[in-house]
């Protein structure tokens, strides 16, 4: 199993297990001289799906050793990962959100109709250990459409606290 980042203290006795995601819309702009064209990746929930299987695979590799800690974190310029849709209807893909609020725990499995290109690769439902609730915070913003960027990150036994996870900046 493969991790985006380790930070290790081995005389501490600490080891700590990062997931990253940036999830992007398209936006086109300059930050202090330098300019940025971002890509719109579309295929939200796919990506939320993503977010969802790193909140696993940190609880599997902090739940193994003694003295980890772990985190999934999360950059975003697109609205639609926060927010939840003004129609209220169920989706497929209700599982995966990560909106303000939203509670991830449990099993987590694509709904009846998903179609077999967007569950590629990801069929297997996500069984989630811990109890998480989604907390959003600004993180940066720049000129523009898309330009608001809130940042979130899942922590899982960060210092003492055990199975107790948040988004938050």
């Amino acid at each position: 199993m493969r991790l985006d980042l380790l930070l290790s203290r081995p005389d501490l006795g600490e080891h700590l297990v990062i997931e990253l995601k940036y999830l992007t819309a398209a936006w086109t702009g300059e930050v202090e001289h330098e300019r940025f064209e971002l890509l719109n990746q579309g295929a939200q929930d796919i990506r939320a799906y993503d977010v969802v299987k790193d909140i696993q695979r940190v609880e599997w590799f902090v739940d193994r050793q003694p003295g980890w800690s772990g985190v999934v974190l999360v950059l975003t310029n697109d609205p639609s990962y926060w927010s939840r849709p003004g129609h209220g209807r169920p989706t497929n893909a209700d599982a995966f959100r990560i909106y303000e609020q939203q509670r991830i725990t449990g099993r987590r499995a694509w709904g009846p109709s998903t179609g077999i290109g967007t569950m590629k690769g990801r069929e297997a439902a996500i069984e989630v250990q811990g109890d998480y609730s989604c907390v959003w915070s600004d993180y940066s913003s720049l000129p523009g459409r898309r330009g608001q960027i809130p940042f979130a990150y899942i922590r899982h036994r960060l210092i003492s606290t055990t199975k107790q996870v948040r988004f938050a900046a």
